[in-house]
């Protein structure tokens, strides 16, 4: 017997209470993954992935117990199933031959790299470069990778799909009306108590506003796929007079339908109000494209004029909310500053793709690997690509990539399937979640939302709902032969059960431990941050603190290299604070800083290609040891962390002491660029250790501070006087150059917004109004959230005599920050102010 349509609710089981169980425990995860920060934090990672194997088990006791039930038949399986086998491969120590054979890199890096390390023999490696980042992520690989198969074998019936569709959509609509009161009432901080970056929340329960962007578009799809459904469902029958559309459309039944046409509103209102150019962007693409799909279609034509109307209620929010700061934000994509930042990570991220392209670098390890390939020079590396493709491909390579791609192939038939037959209402659905799925693969080209449990666990629910909805009036033989014999072998039957005990037992240990290891450093490094202040000169209680925590959190998670790093630092730390009183000289006992040395080189098995790691040993090797080995492995750090302050610093310092001048001028310059490096150290080289004052000048640069520092130093210095006084001619020039050389800048191409915002300052303090206004107008262009600057724009618009432009940017300030009271003073003030003929 061939292909033939057959409503699916007469060939699968109907709903038992494990499906009700099911349904309970994923509605509960959904609510619970965004409020808890999107779920970036150990504890609320380890509650996830709990859930994820709550759903499995209860899926896996279905199987037990009902006879009837078979597994749902898709080649979707065999992508994810490939993928998750990839992560394991890579976590797994391999002989040494199989891994020349499969990443030759790979194998070549780790044993130059390891040579010198015992117990770290070339006998087995791994393929990842950091297996406890594996680790990581391959747990939550799981966890979604069960949420989507419960949910395509659960949600098998048109109810059950239209129950979790609308599940999604109330979730969603909460979060859309959380975000609005933050917006509008909210203080600068996530639910009026978690502090954000710039003091903006405007994007929910997120930190970042593109995640938010994400999650809110996967959850307009859901809203938009039961509005179609619904939709079908009343109006399938044929035409209908506008008289009788509207007296259906008003009735209590259809109520419901106002309800999910509100929620995508607001959603994508607040997208727009979060000011993600991102989920701007791919809204608008995914409505699009959604558009074109509906008007292709005979039967979902009129579906096009409910997306056009949806469109301009939204807009008619933001015009009402906020609408200026959303214009100004997107009038920011005609240069495309922000990304270009990323497609310069983009390039570098392919010459790691050659290197290692067939397994790549391991899941989770891009933060661990890409400095060394970094040449954006740029001073701060992220933890992730801010591509998912990329970043795909680089730690996972092509058979990644592949997958991947294969998998988002599948799911995309299935949409294709679901919209050419439209027989049956919840195929509408189609349409709704293809919107939502659209957007996100658009967005991740510029974003790593999916990293986030919140976003990708309704991905995967996303995809599992469109691969059911597939097979909606659809069957044959072999799917009603599915599962046999499952139904005939009990013994069978309990394989998947306890397949996900154990793999849960995995799952659950190594995240309890994660949640134990960040607990004890989240107190670790509040320690550290008040000995900082203290210029590291603590007490022995400070210390014996500090380091309590730090030896918890690594006793908790052994595998992870920054505890392990940072333990060392703490301890190097401790027995290097005590100087000699007369000559300065650390006192150090030279056994203590050999167990270190010993202790930091085992962990580098744990991470070969850690830079800051070869950098501090070295450092103890070299100036304390005596070891001359030292300064290769400062070198080594260095190269594999060219953008870490300490790799700089310490690079610097061994080329000058050398006698390379110019390779340390470029690496402390670099040094400089970094968060963490101090000018007095580098410069106090030049001054004290290798007699070169003039390289201390040239560091210093025109920087004021910096040339009055070594002034006063050469002031001390016998026979520098005369060139004191030089350097001190040079800082009344040098403030004068300054303003000069960033009023210059400010024609230049590519230009910093903070440049911008300096030479606006200025410009104010010259009492030039004119030329400081079109300074913050740039800056503001490139970095939309900065309140401070608005706020002196607007009063300069003010003392300018443009009344109404001034409430403008005040208005955008206190939509940024709801409580900024000197914005809410100055628009009383300019509330009393006619508009000028120049504002008319």
């Amino acid at each position: 017997m061939g292909n033939r349509l057959i409503p699916i609710d007469e060939v699968d089981p109907l709903p038992s209470r494990l499906d009700a169980t099911i349904h309970c425990v994923l509605v509960a995860l959904l609510l619970f993954l965004p409020l808890a920060l999107g779920t970036v934090q150990a504890w609320s990672k380890f509650l996830y992935v709990a859930g994820a194997g709550v759903l499995g088990f209860c899926f896996a006791l279905k199987l037990l117990v009902q006879r009837d039930v078979a597994i749902v038949r898709t080649w979707a399986y065999l992508p994810v199933l490939l993928i998750l086998l990839l992560a394991v491969i890579q976590l797994i120590p391999l002989p040494t031959g199989l891994v020349r054979a499969l990443s030759p890199n790979t194998a070549a890096m780790k044993t130059q790299l390891l040579a010198d390390v015992s117990g770290a023999g070339p006998r087995a490696m791994t393929l990842s470069f950091c297996p406890q980042a594996t680790e990581h992520d391959l747990r939550l690989l799981l966890a979604a990778a069960v949420v989507f198969a419960v949910v395509l074998n659960v949600y098998r019936h048109a109810e059950q799909i239209k129950r979790l569709l609308a599940s999604v959509a109330i979730i969603g609509g909460g979060i859309a009306l959380l975000a609005l009161a933050q917006n509008v009432f909210g203080n600068g901080r996530i639910y009026w108590v978690y502090p954000t970056y710039g003091n903006v929340a405007a994007s929910g329960p997120f930190v970042c506003h593109s995640h938010y962007g994400q999650f809110m578009n996967l959850s307009i799809g859901a809203a938009l796929a039961l509005l179609f459904v619904k939709l079908h469902e009343h109006f399938h029958h044929g035409p209908v007079s506008f008289p009788e559309a509207v007296e259906r459309l008003t009735s209590p039944e259809l109520r419901v339908l106002w309800y999910l046409a509100a929620m995508v509103v607001l959603g994508a209102a607040t997208i727009f109000l979060s000011l993600t150019r991102g989920g701007m962007v791919s809204l608008l693409i995914a409505g699009g494209f959604t558009g074109l799909v509906a008007a292709s279609r005979r039967t979902l034509k009129g579906r096009g004029l409910i997306l056009t109307g949806l469109a301009l209620s939204a807009f008619a929010v933001v015009l009402y909310i906020g609408f200026d700061a959303v214009y100004d934000r997107l009038a920011t994509l005609r240069g495309l500053h922000g990304y270009g930042g990323r497609w310069e990570v983009v390039k570098n991220l392919a010459a790691s793709f050659t290197r290692f392209p067939l397994a790549g670098t391991g899941l989770g390890t891009h933060q661990f690997v890409y400095p060394m390939f970094d040449r954006s020079m740029a001073p701060d590396v992220a933890s992730h690509a801010e591509n998912e493709y990329a970043q795909a491909a680089e730690e996972m390579g092509v058979l990644g990539l592949g997958l991947l791609l294969a998998f988002l192939a599948i799911v995309w038939w299935a949409y294709i399937r679901s919209v050419r037959r439209l027989r049956f209402p919840v195929c509408s659905a189609a349409l709704g979640i293809g919107f939502g799925l659209m957007a996100i693969l658009v967005h991740s080209f510029s974003d790593f939302g999916q990293h986030l449990p919140a976003n990708h666990c309704l991905a995967a629910i996303s995809c599992a709902l469109l691969l059911s909805i597939a097979r909606v009036g659809h069957t044959n033989r072999s799917d009603e032969g599915a599962g046999a014999g499952l139904r005939a072998s009990p013994v069978l039957r309990a394989v998947p059960l306890l397949a996900i005990a154990g793999i849960w037992v995995w799952c659950i240990v190594g995240s309890i431990a994660a949640w134990r290891a960040e607990e004890r450093w989240s107190r670790a490094t509040r320690l550290e941050a008040a000995l900082r202040k203290k210029n590291w000169q603590g007490t022995n209680e400070d210390y014996v603190a500090l380091l309590k925590e730090a030896e918890a959190a690594v006793a908790a998670e052994p595998g992870n290299i920054e505890y392990r790093y940072w333990l060392g630092v703490y301890r190097w730390r401790s027995i290097s604070r005590i100087t000699h009183p007369k000559t300065g000289e650390m006192l150090v006992s030279k056994k203590h800083a050999r167990r270190i040395v010993a202790e930091l080189n085992q962990a580098r098995a744990l991470c070969p290609t850690y830079g800051p790691l070869y950098s501090t040993i070295g450092q103890i090797e070299k100036f304390v040891l005596g070891d001359p080995s030292g300064a290769d492995r400062i070198r080594l750090g260095h190269k594999l962390a060219p953008y870490n302050a300490t790799a700089c610093y310490l690079a610097g310092l061994v080329d000058a002491l050398e006698g390379d001048h110019d390779a340390s001028l470029e690496k402390f310059q670099r040094c400089l660029q970094s968060e963490g490096g101090s000018f007095r150290s580098m410069a106090d080289v030049y001054l004290h250790q290798v007699n070169r004052p003039d390289l201390a000048v040239t560091l210093a640069g025109d920087d004021v501070g910096r040339l009055l520092h070594v002034a006063d130093a050469l002031h001390e210095m016998p026979g520098h006087q005369s060139l004191a006084t030089q350097v001190r001619e040079r800082v009344s020039n040098a403030r004068a150059a300054a303003m000069q050389a960033l009023k210059a800048q400010c024609d230049k191409p590519g230009v910093s917004a903070s440049t911008l915002a300096s030479v606006a300052a200025i410009w104010r303090q010259e009492k030039n109004n004119r030329a400081a206004i079109e300074c913050y107008r740039r800056a503001l262009a490139l970095d939309y959230g900065q309140v401070g600057w608005r706020l002196e724009l607007a009063q300069l618009l003010a003392e300018a005599g443009h009344v109404s432009e001034a409430r403008h940017e005040a208005r955008v300030c206190l939509r940024l920050r709801p409580q900024l009271a000197s914005a809410q003073k100055l628009i009383e003030s300019l509330s009393i102010l006619p508009d000028t003929p120049h504002d008319q």
